[in-house]
């Protein structure tokens, strides 16, 4: 493997010239870069980004830590964020929590080491402000953290109420709500306060059913969703806190020869490509993935520069109607 010396000793040069053209530190001649850049390309050398970024004291990563870089959602989200991460000329840096608090802790030391320009966090791990020490921005999705951290989400409350006004318009006098886990606490749960505020102001009677991390982690709602078909069988409306639960109750509602939409409406939350992928197609709440994920990288970018950056923002989310209602 080619070093720094190698490269200097080819193209006729110190390593000092070298590294200053590398770290973009004092003048090179076009001539001398010239030079460099050929002995580069012939020895096949490659610039170690990390240790450029203990030199400059920054670099151009950003790091993203999300709880399942298998769920539907996150890789969407992990699919945008790394999308505008390149276009605004960074590298992203991936870090898998499975909703390990130590993992965090770990990442965000490994973060912090390599001086990464910020970090976009998607965090379900309960009092992880306690465990942020890094000197970089960090922004938050979905979540809010704490006041020094800002956020972005999507409109959750409203999200809620738009999903059971559908369901009560669409004719249904029984609703149940598939919860994440409400003793968390998580933005996300704002979806049951919108939805349960429109229940009591129209005097439909509903349930809730918290969902485990369990689930979320593994993507298997069968024995929740079996069990409220169980106990709950008049129940003609139901609204899941993500478009995978959705998918599996109307799976689970075919074995069962429940038909929907006709006996039971469901309506999703996030509008993943699963939605169109099922038959029926599921009726979702949209919320703006691509745009939250391209502020976010945006506002860590902005922070960079020292420029100032709103403490929560919240992004409107939209009801898409499908054939589950």
């Amino acid at each position: 493997m080619s070093t720094l010396k190698d490269v200097a000793e080819k193209a006729g040069v110190t390593v000092t010239t070298v590294s200053r053209m590398l770290n973009n530190r004092g003048y090179v001649s076009e001539k001398t870069k010239k030079k460099i850049r050929q002995a580069m390309k012939e020895l096949n050398y490659q610039p170690n980004a990390f240790a450029r970024a203990l030199s400059r004291q920054k670099s151009d990563f950003i790091g993203l830590i999300v709880p399942s870089a298998s769920h539907m959602y996150f890789c969407k989200v992990i699919d945008y964020i790394e999308y505008f991460v390149s276009k605004n000329g960074f590298k992203l840096l991936l870090c898998n929590s499975n909703l390990e608090p130590q993992k965090e802790i770990e990442y965000f030391n490994m973060l912090n080491a390599n001086k990464v320009a910020g970090v976009i966090i998607a965090s379900r791990t309960q009092n992880i402000d306690k465990n942020i020490a890094i000197d970089a921005p960090v922004i938050s999705i979905d979540r809010v953290i704490s006041p020094t951290i800002p956020s972005i989400c999507s409109d959750n409350y409203q999200g809620g109420v738009l999903a059971a006004q559908h369901l009560i318009d669409k004719g249904c006098k029984k609703l149940l709500h598939i919860s994440g886990s409400t003793n968390l606490n998580m933005d996300g749960n704002k979806r049951f306060f919108g939805f349960k505020e429109v229940c009591e102001r129209n005097g439909i009677p509903y349930n809730v059913v918290d969902a485990t991390e369990e689930q979320f982690l593994s993507m298997h709602y069968e024995d929740i969703i079996n069990m409220i078909l169980d106990n709950y069988p008049d129940v003609d409306g139901i609204f899941t806190s993500n478009d995978i639960i959705a998918a599996q109750v109307v799976g689970i509602c075919r074995k069962r020869n429940i038909k929907v939409p006709e006996q039971i409406k469901v309506v999703g939350y996030d509008d993943i490509d699963l939605c169109t992928l099922v038959s029926p197609a599921i009726t979702t709440i949209r919320q703006s993935v691509k745009e939250i994920c391209q502020y976010a990288v945006e506002c860590i970018i902005h922070k960079t520069d020292n420029k100032t950056i709103p403490s929560n923002v919240i992004f409107p989310v939209t009801l898409i109607e499908r054939e589950t209602t």
